[in-house]
């Protein structure tokens, strides 16, 4: 796997992730650096190419690409970036704080009265476009807009596409750039000025604000453009156009250097100062720190769809809401491709989904957005409120739990809280245990979970037959837990060997011995700490009773039976030895969901 694999879905997931982690914690977090040669550009922002090459590959394939995988280098990187459709920077002269590039001249004809040019130009130039009004095609670019347009007014034009591979318009749609000037022409004279604040292709949104010419084409190749500077007398063209060795007349979209701009200056009005405001960066809106309470509330008013001839919701997004859980738990990248999702989801609605229903990952793909947890990247506007599985096997786009989602998910207690939140809510009708197990989930069935190289829990195949001689050998490999044998001994000290539920003291081979129970497990997904606050001293009885969530620690320090409920007493305290109360915790919810799997 290399480069190759990196899809556009997957550099517009780490980009976003960037955006939301801020430059230098995105950085930070997977080991990169700064560019130094070639920055990836959109919407005006630069950013870290080989860092979003990298994360996107994580995204794409489920692999991180480190800075040293590129093996051709940064500008093998550029041209994977360029290949899909991104633009890309390029200079040794790229620096922590980019300056901004001094603006190009970008020539654009609006068009005479057969091409509506006049009317379109009074509409969305002069007047421009509530942005509520097209917000249903604007798709993801909805968020750019508004930031660009506080007053939620846009101020758009658009190009038609051609069929022609390097002519003026050609060169003039690939290098025009976020913060150039374009001029607009009509009747040989140059009437208005604006500065491009943002670049971005729909044909929705063209259709919605132009409609069609009468080649039935749309004018999707869009500018956002900052204030319209109309010229009280319109500048005659010719001149300009000649030293810029530009067409007299002009017919076509046409783009000169910044060089050439500086060339022709004096012949246009002095720019006044209000309309050169520097692009706004689009950012996500500030919004507070989401909790745990609140992703818990999110789980349970899930909007599951019902599916058709039932009576009972459906069980897609709870399961694909586990699956993404599963896939935080095993330290799998959040986002997955479509593909991935596709491949392993389906099972799981097939086997546990309602009795009969259609088996449709696409509904959970998309929809799981509407619970505020999930995020879905690559899909254009095109596609509409609801993409089809046809159009999501070609683009290939990305989706998975939020950035802020799966940094709660990755707290252990809180995972544990998600899982037990869905099984009682959205589940409780399903095998919960056989479910667990096939997300991968089949550590939760005890306190202890799940150790390394210990799938079977310990137990080996049964064999109902009898055989002679000594017992057959097999070789394994496995890595193993590495226990602190002194906090082990220093609990059982504290507590003289001592069970702090029964009070029992065992002999063996004439020494005392008890056993140095883990409150929060060791294993897998469990991923308890090996220290003094998160171990009990407890006989062998109460310690199986304990790992086999049979019994647990109340909120009081109450030892209780898990399914019946009644008292076996108090837990016995050493003033030397403190529990944390988190782990306690964590036992009790780990207890609930073994209620709820036994049902």
């Amino acid at each position: 796997m290399g480069l190759g694999d990196v899809t556009r879905a997957g550099v517009l997931a780490a980009i976003d992730e960037c955006r939301q982690l801020g430059r230098e914690s995105f950085l930070r977090r997977y080991g990169f650096g700064r560019a130094t040669t070639y920055e990836l550009v959109l919407d005006g922002h630069p950013y870290d190419s080989k860092a979003i090459a990298g994360v996107a590959h994580l995204y794409s394939v489920g692999d991180l690409l480190s800075a040293d995988d590129f093996s051709g280098g940064a500008r093998t990187v550029a041209h994977r970036l360029r290949a899909l459709g991104f633009t890309v920077r390029d200079g040794s002269d790229v620096t922590d704080e980019p300056r901004q590039a001094a603006p190009q001249i970008l020539l654009q004809p609006r068009g005479g009265p057969r091409d509506r040019g006049p009317r379109n130009f009074a509409k969305s130039v002069r007047q421009g476009v509530q942005i509520a009004e097209i917000r249903y095609a604007l798709g993801e670019q909805t968020d750019v807009l508004t930031a660009l347009y506080p007053d939620g007014v846009a101020r758009l034009w658009g190009a038609t596409p051609t069929t022609q591979v390097n002519n003026e318009k050609v060169r003039a749609l690939r290098n025009r750039r976020v913060g150039d000037d374009v001029l607009f022409y009509a009747e040989n004279h140059f009437i208005a000025r604006a500065r491009i604040l943002h670049l971005f292709d729909s044909l929705a949104v063209a259709r919605e604000v132009w409609g069609t010419d009468e080649d039935d084409a749309t004018w999707q190749h869009i500018m956002a453009l900052g204030e319209v500077e109309e010229f009280p007398t319109p500048i005659f063209a010719a001149p300009i156009l000649r030293r810029l060795s530009a067409r007299v007349p002009l017919r076509s979209l046409t783009l000169r250097s910044a060089e050439d701009y500086r060339r022709v200056a004096e012949l246009l009005p002095e720019r006044r100062r209000s309309a050169l405001p520097r692009p706004a960066i689009p950012r996500p809106a500030p919004s507070p720190q989401p909790t745990a309470e609140d992703l818990l509330r999110r789980i349970s008013s899930l909007k599951t769809r019902r599916g058709s001839g039932h009576q009972t919701p459906s069980r897609h997004q709870p399961l694909a809401l586990l699956w993404a859980i599963s896939r935080i738990a095993a330290g799998k990248p959040r986002l997955a491709p479509w593909s991935s999702f596709r491949t392993e989801v389906s099972p799981l609605l097939r086997a546990f989904g309602l009795p009969g229903s259609k088996v449709t990952p696409e509904d959970p793909f998309w929809h799981l957005q509407d619970s505020g947890l999930w995020e879905v990247h690559g899909v254009p506007s095109e596609a509409g409120p609801t993409p089809q599985a046809g159009i999501l096997d070609t683009v290939q786009p990305v989706a998975g739990l939020t950035h802020a989602s799966a940094d709660m998910l990755r707290n252990p207690l809180t995972r544990l809280e998600a899982v037990v939140k869905l099984c009682s809510t959205h589940l409780d009708d399903v095998d919960q245990r056989e479910l667990l197990s096939r997300v991968g989930l089949a550590g939760y069935a005890s306190a202890d979970g799940t150790l390394d190289g210990d799938e079977d829990g310990g137990r080996g195949a049964a064999d109902t037959g009898r055989t002679a001689g000594p017992a057959e050998r097999r070789e394994f490999t496995a890595s193993r837990l590495v226990r602190n044998a002194a906090i082990a001994a220093q609990v059982k000290e504290l507590h003289s060997h001592a069970c702090q539920i029964c009070e029992t003291r065992l002999q063996y081979k004439r020494r005392p011995y008890s056993e140095a129970a883990h409150i929060r497990g060791l294993g897998s997904p469990h991923d308890g700490p090996d220290e003094l606050p998160n171990l009990l001293c407890l006989c062998p009885n109460h310690h199986v009773l304990f790992d086999g969530l049979e019994i647990y620690i109340d909120v009081e320090g109450i030892v209780r039976r898990t399914h019946e409920g009644d008292s076996l007493g108090r837990l016995r305290r050493h003033v030397d030895h403190e529990i944390d109360e988190t782990y306690l915790r964590y036992h009790r919810t780990l207890c609930e969901l073994n209620s709820l799997t036994r049902k």
